[in-house]
């Protein structure tokens, strides 16, 4: 069993190396038929800011080369409608469920920590990192989100600042980092009008390869997670070669779903076959593997 926070009271354990990214799933109810999520190590479910936020004004998406730009802004319910109407679904998915907390200032961002500490249907939080933000505003961030909640946490950080900014993240309490963030791109549509905003796709996984042997090379303490760009089990292969623990799964969900179950599966394959794991799903590895 992989264990992605071994240092907290809780800890976070998960049966395998794949997870869903937040974004991919809504809040678990936007789910593809194709997809069964007990099936994966954890979801991600979210963002979740402590009040709702609407979307961005459409069109929102521009297809590019090796992938597509989305520009949605942190579009959700509030973190008190989504508690009281999925919570009782995150119960029932089959793997953990953790939280994005997407707050940009501190007190937003207790608020939700503490509203999601009520429901046992979450087992742990990961924060969004605001792209623009410093070492110390994050590293506040985060630990007024832990001064409220009991759950292990994990800091999704921006793939251009990974490096300077997992340091502060980790001396601020975060069991893990996620390299991650989707990068600022551009496209332009079809009709001819240019869009901003995040970029998804195939395309991405270079960069995002690239933040990560940035900061595996930092030796910092906690788990490491890859997300952004992986579309095939190579790609999984090679970030888990190259230090990541585990990996987040985003735009691969929502082009081709049959396509991250598949490599769900033959990553959680690999996983019992390389540490010998048994029914119970333990190991004598090393790292963040449990004995």
């Amino acid at each position: 069993m992989l264990e992605l926070a071994p240092d907290h009271k809780l800890g976070l354990s998960l049966d395998n190396p794949v997870m869903l990214a937040a974004g991919s799933i809504g809040y678990g109810e936007a789910v593809h038929r194709e997809m069964e999520l007990s099936r994966f190590g954890a979801v991600v479910v979210g963002p979740i800011t402590r009040r709702s936020r609407g979307g961005s004004p459409r069109p929102r998406l521009a297809e590019t080369v090796g992938g597509f730009v989305r520009h949605m802004d942190v579009q959700n319910r509030g973190v008190s409608a989504a508690v009281k109407k999925f919570a009782p679904l995150w119960s029932r998915i089959g793997c953990p469920v953790i939280a994005q907390i997407a707050d940009a200032s501190g007190a937003e961002a207790a608020g939700t920590a503490r509203r999601l500490s009520t429901t046992d249907s979450c087992q742990g939080f990961e924060l969004l990192c605001p792209p623009e933000a410093t070492e110390s505003e994050i590293a506040q961030l985060l630990e007024v989100c832990l001064l409220e909640s009991d759950l292990p946490a994990l800091a999704k950080l921006p793939l251009t600042r990974a490096a300077a900014l997992a340091p502060a993240v980790v001396a601020a309490g975060a069991a893990g980092v996620v390299i991650g963030s989707p990068p600022l791109g551009a496209a332009v549509r079809a009709d001819g009008q240019a869009l901003t905003g995040e970029t998804f796709g195939p395309g991405v996984f270079p960069m995002m390869l690239a933040a990560l042997l940035a900061v595996k090379a930092l030796n910092l303490p906690g788990s490491l997670i890859a997300s952004g760009g992986i579309h095939t089990v190579e790609q999984a292969h090679h970030c888990l070669a190259v230090g990541a623990d585990a990996l987040q799964l985003d735009s691969l969900v929502w082009v081709e779903p049959a396509a991250a179950m598949a490599l769900a599966a033959e990553l959680t394959t690999d996983f019992y076959d390389l540490y010998d794991c048994g029914d119970n799903g333990r190991s004598s590895s090393p790292s963040h593997i449990e004995n």
